[in-house]
């Protein structure tokens, strides 16, 4: 039903995720999909209302993505030349969420029973 490559552009756009991390985020993208698919009432679903199912299912995988970036060892170099590890990410994980909820609130209605459960990580 959801357009994989639609999906991942809007998931690329969003995240800010470099062209060689997009085969890593393709599983986040697939799985996020599928998610979304499997919350969609086929019957209420309209030809119309894809994009913003696209759309929140590019949502979706950002949150799992920031999530899963949050969790990892960031290395990076300071201004002044020294090693940052572990730089905190954690505060663009509530943003993501955000994101997240306000998208799939947006396909509320196409949904059984007209609601969703919101998952966090």
């Amino acid at each position: 039903m959801l357009d994989f490559d639609r999906v991942l552009l809007y998931f690329q756009q969003l995240s800010g995720c470099r062209a060689e991390k997009t085969d890593e985020a393709a599983v986040l993208v697939m799985s996020a999909m599928k998610s979304v698919e499997d919350s969609i009432d086929e019957e209420r679903m309209r030809y119309d209302a894809v994009p913003a199912c696209e759309y929140a299912a590019a949502c979706t995988a950002v949150y799992d993505y920031v999530c899963r970036e949050a969790g990892r060892e960031q290395n990076a170099v300071t201004a002044s030349g020294s090693a940052d590890i572990n730089r905190d990410l954690s505060h663009r994980i509530k943003a993501a969420e955000k994101l997240k909820d306000q998208a799939m609130a947006r396909i509320e209605w196409l949904m059984p029973e007209g609601g969703f459960i919101f998952r966090t990580m």
